[in-house]
């Protein structure tokens, strides 16, 4: 088998499972060599299905790193403290691709980007623009036509808050180089929450005055070009991914909630998909605090209110409890797809 050339191996090992290629590392170095290599990262994420699981953030100060797997439950401690001997905590600013981009809460210069599959960290260098006007926001995106990951960097400049054009700058940082990009033309408007990477694309909602409640603010990482998308005539509670699709959840009604998803991307198209009784005997509350996830295991959409899990099945349209002992309300909670990619090589 050590004999096959290399490119029947990299085809053969971007078909299998994340722990087989993790037990075929010791078989021999030209083995270990390509389960490492980027390229097969890159292979591995188109070809080989994976059922993702539910990623817990843990945010207790605790003094380690750890990501542990216990079926379909996996648990990453994201105090950084043995990489970074000054920090406390960090925020997460987003998700791509099972790898996470964090900033330091008291300084949002300090970025890192976190594979829990391979409990890599890497520090990204400080952008090098002037310090702006209150938060950075983040993205972090792939651009699938070069196979880079990009962070984009999004602040307002001097004068941005009472410009009534908002005055925003934007950057780029590609993984693997050693700086920031000043891109020519910012967002339109500001922009609120976390982003969503989906379709090639990043996506937040707008932060701004009513008038502007029904837009998404885009930002393409392959072109690196800002545009706006319309959103449903809904009462918006938060964008997510559905199964690499851009999707928003309906909060308006007290019996149930509304998921609307955009299943051609081209046509900026929402189709309403999927409607889920939030009644009792649930013990699901009627109001903005539940959060839809994303979709997990086999055809399940995973949904979270303060410290319950609850998991909608598409199939039997049954709502049913997942008891995770040690949930707190700040727990975060991913649905989580693993990532060969060694971060630690860039």
């Amino acid at each position: 088998m050590a004999q096959f050339p290399s490119d029947i191996l990299f085809d053969i090992f971007s078909r299998l499972p994340i722990k087989s290629l993790f037990r075929f590392k010791c078989v021999s170095p030209l083995w270990s060599n390509i389960i490492d290599d980027p390229c097969l990262a890159y292979m591995h994420l188109t070809r080989c299905v994976q059922e993702p699981k539910i990623l817990l953030l843990d945010h207790h100060h605790t003094p380690d790193v750890t990501f542990t797997e216990a079926g379909v439950f996996l648990k990453a401690n994201v105090n950084l403290v043995p990489k970074f001997a000054n920090s406390k905590a960090y925020f997460l600013e987003g998700c791509c691709n099972g790898l996470l981009c964090f900033t330091k809460r008291c300084d949002d210069c300090v970025l890192v980007l976190f594979n829990p599959l391979r409990q890599e960290v890497l520090a990204l260098p400080p952008s090098t623009s002037s310090p702006p006007l209150g938060k950075r926001k983040y993205g972090l995106g792939f651009d699938c036509l070069t196979n880079k990951y990009k962070i984009v960097s999004v602040f307002f400049r001097e004068g941005g808050y009472e410009n009534p054009d908002y005055n925003l700058g934007a950057q780029v940082y590609t993984l693997g180089t050693s700086s920031w990009r000043t891109i020519s033309k910012g967002p339109p408007f500001p922009l609120i929450g976390k982003p969503i990477f989906a379709c090639g694309a990043l996506h937040w909602l707008v932060n701004s005055h009513d008038a502007l409640k029904d837009k998404i603010v885009s930002f393409d990482v392959g072109k690196e070009e800002f545009g706006l998308i319309s959103l449903p005539k809904i009462w918006v509670g938060h964008l997510f991914d559905l199964g690499a699709n851009l999707a928003v959840v309906d909060l308006s009604s007290d019996t149930h909630i509304e998921i609307w998803v955009m299943k051609e991307y081209e046509k900026k198209e929402w189709i309403k998909e999927y409607k889920i009784n939030i009644n009792a005997p649930m013990g699901m509350p009627n109001n903005s605090l539940i959060e839809v996830i994303g979709l997990w295991g086999l055809g399940e959409i995973l949904l979270k209110y303060n410290e319950s899990l609850f998991s909608y099945n598409l199939r039997t349209s049954e709502l049913r409890y997942i008891q995770i002992p040690g949930l707190s309300n700040d727990t975060e909670v991913l649905c989580h797809i693993g990532n060969l990619l060694s971060i630690s090589r860039f």
